[in-house]
């Protein structure tokens, strides 16, 4: 048995500063050369060429001793990027002696930065698929098929990017955001044993709203995905949080204050301001009813110029103004349910507590001196976040950037025709954040 040599007593590369021939300055396909190219029309794509790398030099994977002495050289077809088209690339590997004496393994296959361990694709083709997938809304079946891989693979590549770069837990958030929105249709599945269930899906994204970036997407709706997630933080991360943004549920609420009992909670005014116009719209319908017994049409202005009903005031100009005039003045309930909507407005303007107090005080007044139902009910569900709202007027973050990206979860949806696999829609949206926060 001979003695094991030092790594630095190997064999070295041969030098690599000599000139390139003209095809493998065409494939430029860095550490390799071109040993041959043919058309064939036996070949899928046509044609073919043969690489080889530059480097005769290996190194064992098991104990990192160099090795050029040649066991045998197989013949693998890789994908790669197209060359003036498509191209099947055919890679001549080392398999290489290890001259390590004391080393369990005898043979082993020389790797390269473009192709590692069994790789059947280069490094550059999947950077091209990954960054094709993470810079636009694209299917990814369209994207997989310019570069000549599966769907599958893409896939793969896309799970692997994110999984080695994403990490919430290193994000300091100071701010965050919970929404959620639809992710799969209503299905309605007959169960084995005879019943039939209603299934639902739907996703919750968590966003840092400091920049916009998308933290995490979870499977569910309920506020026991939101405890869930909360509590994989870790301690110090959790602490960090100040402000959490959320729409009026009642269930992230509780979810929230239970994990994060030290954050304050901020109700999206967006949600107080459509309560409100939808406090205005199922008055101005249900009055054509008691007055018409009919639905609203053309001729009815309540109808005709129903928006107008559900604008701030000081948006409108003279003429619009004029219009709600004459439709308020022709229906005093709808008065009524406006004149609270725009007080309503009107504190959410507010930004200081004695502001604020000012305007609830007219809004509890506004809303209990009616008997209409619909005002009553809208200051109970008011009343209920009153401290959120509070929180919203004061610090005035909103759940914006929760909403864009909401927006850009549903784009990549469109773009694949819908997704059946949670895992693989969490992965695209993660992947498209990643490239963007990496922009």
């Amino acid at each position: 048995m001979g003695v094991a040599k030092h790594p630095s007593e190997g064999p070295r590369a041969v030098s690599q500063d000599r000139p390139r021939d003209a095809a493998t300055v065409l494939l430029n396909l860095p550490g390799y050369r071109i040993l041959d190219a043919q058309d064939d029309q036996d070949a899928p794509v046509g044609r073919w060429a043969l690489a080889e790398p530059v480097d005769p030099v290996g190194h064992c994977p098991d104990c990192g001793f160099d090795s050029a002495r040649v066991h045998s050289r197989p013949v693998s077809v890789v994908a790669d990027v197209p060359v003036g088209g498509r191209l099947e690339v055919r890679v001549r590997k080392r398999r290489l002696w290890c001259d390590n004496d004391s080393c369990a393994r005898v043979t082993f296959t020389q790797t390269t930065d473009q192709l590692g361990l069994r790789a059947r694709l280069t490094t550059r083709l999947a950077a091209r698929v990954v960054d094709a997938l993470g810079a636009e809304a694209r299917s990814v079946s369209g994207v997989v098929a310019e570069a000549g891989v599966s769907w599958p693979t893409g896939m793969r590549l896309v799970s692997a990017t994110v999984t080695a770069v994403h990490d919430p837990d290193r994000v300091a958030v100071r701010r965050l955001g919970v929404d959620e929105h639809r992710f799969r249709r209503i299905r309605f599945v007959k169960l084995a044993d005879g019943p039939t269930v209603k299934i639902d899906p739907w996703s919750i994204v968590f966003t840092d709203l400091d920049t916009g970036s998308v933290l995490d997407v979870v499977d569910g709706r309920r506020g026991t995905a939101v405890r869930w997630w909360l509590r994989q933080r870790p301690e110090l991360w959790r602490a960090r949080i100040e402000i959490v943004a959320i729409d009026m549920s009642a269930e992230f609420r509780a979810a929230i204050r239970d994990v994060l009992p030290n954050a304050a909670i901020t109700a999206d005014h967006w949600h107080v301001a459509t309560r409100s116009n939808h406090m205005v719209t199922q008055v101005r319908r249900r009055r054509s009813w008691d007055l018409l017994a009919r639905r609203g049409r053309v001729a009815d202005p309540a109808w005709k110029y129903r928006t107008l009903l559900t604008c701030r005031q000081e948006h409108l100009s003279m003429a619009q103004r004029s219009r709600l005039d004459q439709i308020l003045g022709a229906d005093p309930e709808l008065a009524v349910v406006w004149a609270v909507k725009e007080i309503v407005v009107q504190l959410l303007a507010t930004t200081t507590d004695s502001d604020f107090d000012t305007q609830w005080a007219h809004l509890e007044t506004a809303a209990l001196a009616t008997d209409l139902p619909e005002p009553a009910a809208l200051f109970k569900t008011l009343k209920a976040w009153k401290a959120e709202i509070r929180v919203f007027c004061l610090t005035r973050v909103t759940n914006a950037k929760t909403e864009a990206a909401n927006l850009n979860a549903k784009n990549i949806k469109r773009a694949g025709r819908g997704y059946v696999n949670h895992r693989n829609y969490r992965a695209r949206i993660l992947l498209a954040a990643t490239v963007k926060n990496a922009a």
